[in-house]
């Protein structure tokens, strides 16, 4: 037998991975001798613990993947190669014509909603695909999980009391009993036993939960990827990139905006592709003194006809209705707004303005990530070139408040944009 060691990377909660249901010990999988230990234990033996490194598709830390929940889920094609299926139809096309944007699926992409989608639920019956939206480089799907993953059928593959379904059972899949290893130097194996630490415990928060439903899913994917392209063809590494993103349901409210957004997203990406130039984050771009990132329609900036929207605690309702007046006029000759939308008030006068059809110069607290589009009413503005975002900041994962700080540069920025030009 083989020992394998690993460390807990739960901050000190307990690994219930492998059925096991310990904070520690040893016990014996598929002929390894398997070692549960905690970071501390791992140190003090001279094992090198690597981190984990977060990227864009975390998980939200304060959710449990394991049990209930609606998310809408997003896997994207490796090297974003349209693979799936090409976008046809016609923009400029009136609700029900027939003709509009929308995929016409590969065989590869009829394969995966008539094959791959229908065995999530056949394999986990506690999770229903909810809708699906296939586009030429990546999938979109809502789906449900309406009983805890943990309480599934159970798995028969690796002997260990785990729950899942088929497609778990793949990701799990050794190959056979391994052979003995020989001994090499200490440097070297303290490198394995660390890979092996890391990937252990990274196999033990993902059982039981939605990230092994995923797994499932697009390994289905590869299978049918391998077998219509052929290996010669085919990456070996599989159809997707590593990992996915979710977006967490946390009102019923957000349902609605979501199964809008999927029906929407042909049409969307044609509207990109017809202006590329209005939906690409512009880097290190000069404005106002400061290095910027921006997306959208720079040209706002050169008419010289610009108000900034700042609204001060000290107005007076009298003050703020002539100064709304003033701002919507400004607006309304084909001048430009610009506003950090940071109050109330402020947000309602670019609310207005946007609905109003006109151009708004946004500051943002947040930079853009490098595949950011805008949404809903943004989007249709930024199409027409209303619209120019720009943040002085780069783009964080943060979730937190705008300091006030942060609030007076932004005010002050769009005062100078404002007189600019």
């Amino acid at each position: 037998m083989v020992e394998r060691r690993w460390w807990r990377g739960d901050g000190g909660q307990a690994m219930e991975s492998l059925g096991t249901g310990a904070r520690g010990g040893t016990f014996i999988i598929n002929n390894f001798i398997c070692t549960i230990m905690d970071r501390d234990e791992a140190i003090a033996r001279g094992l090198e613990i690597h981190e984990t490194k977060h990227s864009m598709k975390r998980r939200s830390p304060w959710h449990d993947y394991h049990g209930k929940g609606t998310y809408m889920l997003t896997l994207v094609v490796e090297g974003r190669i349209p693979l799936l299926g090409n976008l046809v139809g016609r923009v400029n096309t009136r609700p029900g014509d027939g003709d509009g944007p929308k995929v016409m699926l590969s065989e590869l992409g009829t394969a995966i909603v008539k094959e791959e989608i229908p065995k999530i639920h056949k394999y986990y019956p506690q999770v229903e695909v909810w809708k699906v939206c296939i586009m030429p480089d990546h999938i979109h799907a809502i789906v449900r999980v309406k009983e805890d993953l943990r309480e599934g059928q159970a798995m028969e593959s690796l002997g260990t009391g785990a729950r899942g379904g088929h497609g778990a059972t793949q990701t799990w899949e050794t190959g056979g009993a391994p052979a003995l290893e020989k001994e090499e130097n200490p440097e070297m194996e303290k490198e394995k036993e660390a890979a092996q630490i890391e990937m252990t415990a990274k196999r033990g928060k993902e059982m039981d939960s939605l990230g092994m439903v995923v797994k499932g899913f697009k390994l289905g994917c590869n299978r049918a990827y391998w077998r219509i392209f052929g290996m010669a063809k085919a990456t070996r590494k599989g159809l997707f990139e590593p990992g996915y993103n979710d977006k967490l349901l946390l009102h019923e409210g957000q349902l609605k905006g979501w199964k809008k957004y999927l029906d929407d997203n042909p049409r969307r990406l044609m509207v990109k592709r017809l202006n590329p130039e209005l939906f690409t984050v512009m880097q290190n771009k000069v404005v106002a003194g400061r290095r910027c990132q921006m997306v959208g329609n720079c040209f706002l900036l050169d008419i010289p006809d610009k108000v900034a929207v700042i609204v001060h605690r000290r107005y007076s309702e009298g003050d703020l209705a002539r100064l709304r007046k003033e701002w919507l006029a400004c607006g309304e000759r084909g001048g430009v707004l610009v506003s950090a939308a940071i109050s109330t008030k402020e947000k309602e006068v670019l609310r207005e303005a946007m609905n109003r059809g006109y151009r708004i110069v946004l500051l943002r607290e947040n930079g853009f990530p490098k595949l950011y589009k805008p949404c809903g009413e943004s989007f249709d503005a930024c199409s027409e070139g209303l619209l120019l975002q720009i943040s002085p900041w780069e783009y964080h994962m943060e979730k937190k408040t705008i300091s006030r700080e942060q609030c007076l540069e932004l005010n002050e920025m769009a005062e100078k944009i404002a007189e600019w030009g």
